[in-house]
């Protein structure tokens, strides 16, 4: 906990604040619970379940475990896993009827084995056309 304190940096009340943003805009993306999001390198537009943009997050378990997290989680809430890379920075896509996720992981400390999560959301199009050869 004090290492995602201290990456996300601030008082007191600004990580009760972020807690709050936490449940208002990922409504429907769950996150581990010491996860914190870093408001400098987000953006994000709408909340609840209609929330897009991307997202920055730390969080104090090691990389591995948070992407476990994420691969446990997600089908539990709706959410269908379509790709998933591990390397350095793995990679998570996660689809659910309106939305696709991108969930960038990597290690954000090799001393605390925190870890950084990149959290892209965007409208899942109902228009998608393969281009034709």
């Amino acid at each position: 906990m004090a290492a995602c304190a201290s990456v996300g940096g601030g008082s007191q009340s600004s990580v009760d604040t972020t807690n709050k943003l936490n449940v208002a805009m990922l409504g429907d993306l769950p996150l581990p619970k010491d996860a914190r999001i870093s408001n400098e390198d987000s953006l994000v537009l709408g909340e609840g379940d209609a929330w897009v943009g991307r997202v920055t997050i730390y969080c104090g378990l090691p990389a591995n475990e948070t992407v476990a997290f994420f691969i446990e989680k997600y089908p539990q809430v709706g959410w269908t896993l379509l790709s998933s890379t591990k390397s350095k920075v793995s990679a998570l896509v996660f689809v659910n009827t309106k939305k696709t996720a991108l969930l960038e992981i990597s290690e954000e400390s090799s001393i605390t084995k925190s870890s950084k999560i990149v959290m892209t959301v965007s409208p899942l199009s109902s228009k998608v056309t393969v281009p034709k050869k």
